[in-house]
């Protein structure tokens, strides 16, 4: 079952919105980046830590190590999510780490993003299960903004986020790393804010407030969140990159969102606001 079908019926369980419950849930739907890990890894999502920053909500952590978009659809992640929505919750949609790939790897690598500028070019591909599969260009903002529509229509609030950025700094004497301007992460987080002007719905730039926040706290200290690789960071630098998103809602784009339930105690990381 390919993720369009599995979009279609989502439709269908959101059309049939449940009671609102007493209580809101806020709700994550995402990659490694924001998914619980293993403590043996060494490494934490920042989903996880997320909710020392709030009160009088419910977190719901349904964010999947290795997952794109494209996959959290297609493999029902997502139609699970929203059959557990109900009136009054609110679903942060935050993808991109597993997004992009080359065209000639659809098929053996199936979470990839078809490339190119036009919106009507599209790929058959037969996946290793046998599931054939059309992917279309502009499949991360179409898939986006599919899962926000059925949020709607469950009549909870979607929030947009963009991706976190991978560790932007390549040694102790190179500063934010310009090669990040042409990865996908990039794309990824530019085309979130694409997909939640497109649906008028609340967007938080995190891959901005985190940008922002790393530029002032240098390599050393940056550097000591990524004890594997340049995307995964540890319990302490997935503290860091939770606040970041708590302070991103501060910016106008977020639409005052989740207000309510922000302590007051906190302490905001001085978030870049793209869209003042």
């Amino acid at each position: 079952m390919n993720y369009l079908t599995l979009l279609a019926l989502a439709t269908s369980a959101a059309a049939a919105a449940a009671q609102k419950h007493a209580t809101p849930s806020l709700w994550l739907a995402g990659d490694s980046t924001t998914a619980l890990h293993d403590t043996s890894e060494g490494v934490q999502g920042w989903g996880v830590v997320i909710g020392q920053y709030l009160q009088g909500i419910t977190m719901q952590n349904l964010a999947v190590s290795g997952t794109s978009a494209r996959t959290y659809a297609r493999e029902g992640y997502f139609y699970n999510l929203v059959q557990q929505v109900v009136k009054g919750d609110y679903v942060v949609i935050e993808f991109g780490h597993n997004d992009g790939g080359v065209d000639a790897e659809l098929a053996e690598y199936p979470r990839a993003d078809l490339s190119g500028e036009s919106l009507t070019d599209s790929q058959t591909v037969t996946l290793a299960n046998g599931t054939v599969e059309v992917v279309m260009n502009s499949l991360f903002d179409q898939v986006t903004e599919g899962m926000v529509d059925q949020v709607l229509a469950k009549g909870a609030t979607p929030i947009i986020s963009s991706t976190t950025p991978d560790n932007p700094y390549n040694s102790s004497t190179i500063t934010i790393n310009a090669e990040l301007a042409t990865q996908f992460v990039k794309y990824a987080a530019d085309a979130a804010a694409d997909a939640a002007a497109a649906k008028g719905v609340p967007y938080v730039d995190h891959f901005n407030a985190v940008m922002s926040l790393y530029a002032k706290l240098g390599p050393t200290v940056v550097n000591s969140y990524y004890p594997n690789d340049h995307t995964h960071t540890n319990i302490a630098g997935a503290t860091k990159v939770a606040w970041t998103f708590i302070n991103g809602l501060k910016c106008a784009a977020a639409d005052g969102v989740l207000a309510t339930y922000v302590k007051s105690t906190w302490e905001g990381a001085g978030a870049r606001c793209s869209h003042p």
